[in-house]
């Protein structure tokens, strides 16, 4: 009887306990975000620019990036990401109107864009670059 009781009680104890299981949260964006060491190469201009791009995440979740320093000319930009493809949608930032994609290769990117500078009224600069990430 005593034995009874005592798996009784262990079963009663054992069925109020909860667990919790905390599963940690996966933002894809992490392994994107970073500082990339980005070699330009202007199809309208034939020349190569080099200069560094931060990108960064926006918000808690969600698939929206910044990118700091984007064409090297010290404007931060918008983009989303899913998966390995970047959408740089069409927009205006300080006077250059923005527009492309982009895919990521493990560690590096790639992107491919239109920059065009409303303000000095230049013709639009075709851009394929490639960037490393820095450890």
């Amino acid at each position: 009887m005593k034995r009874l009781l005592v798996a009784v009680s262990l079963l009663t104890i054992l069925a109020s306990c909860q667990v919790n299981i905390v599963e940690p949260r996966y933002d894809e964006r992490d392994k994107v975000v970073g500082y990339y060491s980005m070699e330009e190469f202007s199809e309208t201009f034939n020349d190569y620019t080099y200069y560094t791009l931060m990108i960064t995440k926006y918000g808690a979740n969600g698939n929206v990036l910044y990118l700091d320093n984007f064409y090297g000319a010290d404007i931060q930009i918008h983009a989303y990401l899913s998966g390995d493809k970047i959408t740089i949608p069409f927009q205006v930032v300080d006077d250059y109107e923005i527009e492309g994609v982009g895919t990521l290769h493990g560690m590096d990117i790639s992107l491919n864009y239109t920059v065009r500078d409303v303000y000095n009224n230049t013709r639009t600069n075709f851009c394929e670059t490639w960037g490393d990430r820095k450890e």
